[in-house]
C-alpha cells in the first residue's frame, strides 16, 4: 500500500473526479460533489489525526468516499459496520472494485458463532443428538460442506434455516474454546482468520465485534482483531445500543439451564468422586435457579403493566426467599468452577469451568447492585426470564476506555444530526457518544444527492385520532385500504410495536387484494427476497426493518409509519437515561427523547429513496408530527418533500409514475 498522500484533492479527484478512474470504469458513474468533500475530509482526517463526524445524505456514495482514503492512507484500518449486510457488501462488492488500482490485503471478521469450530463439529458427529434425529438430511448437508469450505462462515451454508439449534452445537464459543491445546488448532477457521487479519490492511467488522473486542481489551483477554491505526465507524447511529449491550452484564434461567445440561453432557470425562461431587451441584443449582428465577418472575409480573416486557430490578423491593437462593447459586456456581479449573487435559471441562465463573460474578453482581452508572431490571421472555444491568450512559465508558488509546476515528451515516436551534446539529450523537467534549472533533454535513422535492412526496392525513386513541388503527386501516390500491402495493408498513402490527394486519390482510408479507412469519432475508420478486407485494413489518434495507426501484413506491418512534419512557433502560439528564440539568425529553426518534423516523423514511431513478410517497399516520411543537423539529431534520395532506395529491403523483 502506498504511504499518506500529501496532495488530498488530486489524489482523490483521480478516483472519484469526472473523467477520473471510476468514471471510466464503472457503468452509470455519477459524479457527486458530496462524495468529493466526504473523501477529501476522510484522508485528511486519517493523515492528521482527531475525530470526524460526517453525515452522507442517501445516495452521496459514502462507502467509495471513505473506501479510497482508507486505501490511501497505507496504514490498517477497520472498517466496522452496523450490520453484516454492510458489512458484505464492502467485502465482496466495493472492495473488489478498488482492488484494480490498489494493492492490498482485506479480511472480514464476524464474531465467533458465524464460524464452524471442528473440534465441536467431530464432537457431535461422533455422538448425534436425539433430537436432531428428524434433521438427518440437514446434518448430512452440514457434513457436505464441511468438506468443501474454506472460511467455515455459517453464510455459506444456505441450507441451514436462521435461528435452527443445531448450529449453536458445532459453533465456535470463546467459552468452550482451548486455543492452542486443542486438536484442530491448525486447522481452526477462527486461528486461520485471526492469522489473515493480521496481514490485512483492511479489516471489515461489524459493530457488535468491535464492541466486544473492546471489552475484551478492557479486561485483560486479549483480542479478537490486531491493533489498528484507524477506525471508520458507518451506520454510527445504531453504536449507543450496541456499546450498550457489550458493557452490560445478564444472567439468565436459560443460561444455567444450558450450563447444567452441558455439565451432565461431559461428566464421563471425571473420576467417580468428582463426578458424583458435579452431579449434586448440578443438581442444587437447578432448584436454586428454579426457586429464584419462578420468585422473581411472579414479582415483575406482578409490577408489570400493560404490555411491559422489561422491569426494573430493585434489590430492596424483590422477595428476599428468592434472592437467598441467587446468593446460594453464586456459591455452588464458584465451587463447580473451581473443580473443573484444573482439568487441563479437558478442553470441554476447562470450557464449562469459566462459564460457571462468569455465571457466578454476574450473579453476584446483579444481587448487589452496588455499581453505580448502571440500571437494573428484568426482561420476560415467554420461555426465560432474564435479569440485567445496563451502563446508563456509555459516553462515560468511551471516554475511558477508547477514545484516549486511538487518535483516529471516523463516524458517518445518513442519520446523525437533528434539528436545533434553525439548523441540522451534531450536539445530540455528541452528547451520547461522549463526543461533546473533544476537543478535535470535527464535523461534516453532506446533503442527500436525490432530489427529494421531484422523487417523493411526503403525505400526512388531516384528522386521523392520537394514536392512543381507540379508533386509530380502525380509521388508519380505512384510509391505508384506499392509499394501497392507488399505490397499487408497492409498500413498507413499518410499525413502532409488533401490538399494531399486528392489530393493523388482522384487519388489512383480508381486505388487500395485494400479496401480503408479515415479519415474523419467514425468515427476515426469506421475506426481502419475495417482496424484491414479486412486486405488488405489501410488507408489514417493526423496526429491524426500519433501517439497512435497500430496495431499489418501482417494488417499493410507499412507506407508511404508523406513529412517531419515540422509546417507551417505561423502558428501565430509557427511564435511567431520562433521569440521568434531567439530574445534569437538561431537558431529557428535547436532549434525548425527540433526537432518538428523530433519528429513527429518517432511518424509517430512508427506505423509499435508493437510487435517482425512485420515486414515492412517505405517509405518516400520527397527527402529532402536525399538531405538536416538537413536530416542526421531526419536519426540519428531513429532506426537502412537498408535503401534502390532499389524498387526491397523492393519487395525482401516483398517476404521474406511468407517464
Amino acid at each position: 500500500m502506498t504511504r499518506a498522500i500529501i496532495d488530498v484533492h488530486k489524489a482523490i479527484s483521480e478516483f472519484l473526479g469526472r473523467g477520473g478512474l471510476l468514471a471510466k470504469e464503472l457503468a452509470g458513474y455519477e459524479y457527486r460533489e458530496e462524495q468529493i468533500r466526504m473523501a477529501e475530509a476522510v484522508l485528511n482526517n486519517l493523515q492528521n489525526g482527531g475525530i470526524l463526524m460526517v453525515e452522507a445524505g442517501t445516495g452521496t456514495g459514502k462507502t467509495l468516499a471513505y473506501l479510497i482514503p482508507a486505501l490511501l492512507y497505507g496504514q490498517r484500518v477497520i472498517i466496522s459496520t452496523g450490520t453484516k449486510t454492510l458489512q458484505e457488501q464492502i467485502f465482496y462488492k466495493d472492495l473488489p472494485v478498488l482492488g484494480k488500482h490498489f494493492n492490498f490485503r482485506a479480511v472480514m471478521m464476524k464474531g465467533r458463532g458465524n464460524y464452524l469450530c471442528w473440534r465441536r463439529f467431530h464432537k457431535f458427529c461422533a455422538q448425534p443428538k436425539m433430537e436432531f434425529i428428524a434433521d438427518a438430511n440437514l446434518v448430512e448437508q452440514i457434513r457436505s460442506w464441511s468438506r468443501r469450505t474454506e472460511t467455515g462462515d455459517r453464510e455459506e451454508l444456505v441450507e441451514l434455516p436462521e435461528g435452527h439449534p443445531v448450529w449453536e452445537k458445532i459453533c465456535s464459543d470463546s467459552e468452550l474454546c482451548p486455543a492452542s491445546l486443542c486438536a484442530h488448532f491448525k486447522d481452526c477457521f477462527i486461528t486461520d482468520l485471526k492469522s489473515r487479519a493480521q496481514k490485512s490492511d483492511i479489516i471489515v467488522v461489524n459493530h457488535h465485534l468491535f464492541f466486544a473486542d473492546l471489552a475484551l481489551r478492557k479486561d485483560d483477554f486479549g483480542e479478537v482483531i490486531p491493533r489498528y491505526d484507524a477506525v471508520i465507524f458507518d451506520e454510527a447511529h445504531l453504536l449507543e445500543d450496541i456499546i450498550t449491550d457489550y458493557f452490560g452484564v445478564s444472567l439468565s434461567d436459560r443460561m444455567l439451564k444450558e450450563l447444567c445440561r452441558d455439565l451432565m453432557a461431559d461428566l464421563s470425562g471425571l473420576k467417580k468422586p468428582e463426578h458424583k461431587t458435579i452431579s449434586g451441584c448440578v443438581a442444587r443449582i437447578e432448584n436454586f435457579s428454579e426457586s429464584l428465577f419462578s420468585g422473581l418472575r411472579k414479582h415483575f409480573e406482578n409490577l408489570a403493566s400493560g404490555d411491559d416486557k422489561r422491569i426494573v430490578f430493585k434489590i430492596d423491593d424483590a422477595p428476599a426467599q428468592a434472592l437467598k437462593y441467587g446468593n446460594e447459586l453464586v456459591r455452588e456456581l464458584g465451587y463447580v468452577s473451581s473443580v473443573l479449573s484444573d482439568k487441563k487435559d479437558s478442553p470441554d471441562l476447562l470450557g464449562l469451568s469459566v462459564r460457571a465463573a462468569k455465571l457466578a460474578g454476574n450473579m453476584d453482581f446483579l444481587l448487589r447492585q452496588n455499581e453505580t452508572g448502571y440500571v437494573y431490571y428484568s426482561e420476560l421472555k415467554q420461555k426465560s426470564t432474564i435479569l440485567r444491568a445496563s451502563p446508563i450512559q456509555v459516553a462515560t465508558l468511551l471516554r475511558e476506555i477508547f477514545y484516549p488509546h486511538l487518535e483516529t476515528i471516523i463516524f458517518t451515516s445518513a442519520t446523525l444530526t437533528t434539528f436545533r436551534q434553525k439548523e441540522p446539529s451534531f450536539d445530540y450523537f455528541k452528547s451520547r457518544m461522549g463526543l461533546d467534549e473533544a476537543a478535535k472533533a470535527s464535523e461534516l454535513l453532506l446533503k442527500s444527492s436525490f432530489n427529494w422535492e421531484k422523487q417523493a412526496l411526503l403525505f400526512l392525513p388531516k384528522n386521523l385520532p392520537h394514536p392512543d386513541n381507540l379508533s386509530f388503527v380502525s380509521e388508519s386501516c380505512h384510509l391505508l385500504e384506499q392509499l394501497l390500491n392507488i399505490s397499487k402495493g408497492r409498500a413498507f408498513l413499518l410499525f413502532t410495536s409488533y401490538k399494531n402490527l399486528e392489530a393493523f394486519y388482522e384487519i388489512l390482510y383480508p381486505r388487500l387484494k395485494y400479496p401480503c408479507l408479515c415479519q415474523g412469519d419467514k425468515p427476515r432475508s426469506e421475506l426481502l427476497r419475495e417482496f424484491r420478486q414479486i412486486e405488488e407485494s405489501i410488507l408489514f413489518a417493526t423496526t429491524s426493518f426500519w433501517q439497512g434495507v435497500d430496495v431499489v426501484g418501482p417494488s417499493l413506491s410507499l412507506v407508511v409509519i404508523d406513529r412517531l418512534p419515540f422509546d417507551s419512557p417505561g423502558d428501565p433502560l430509557i427511564q435511567a437515561r431520562i433521569n440521568h439528564i434531567n439530574s445534569q440539568g437538561g431537558n431529557s425529553f428535547l436532549d434525548y427523547q425527540v433526537p432518538s426518534a428523530v433519528i429513527m423516523l429518517r432511518q424509517g423514511l430512508g427506505r423509499l429513496i435508493r437510487s435517482s431513478n425512485d420515486r414515492g410517497v412517505l405517509c405518516v399516520l400520527d397527527p402529532r408530527l402536525q399538531k405538536k411543537s416538537y413536530g416542526r423539529i421531526f419536519l426540519n431534520s428531513l429532506p426537502k418533500i412537498p408535503i401534502t395532506h390532499n389524498f387526491n395529491q397523492v393519487a395525482e403523483f401516483f398517476a404521474r409514475e406511468n407517464l
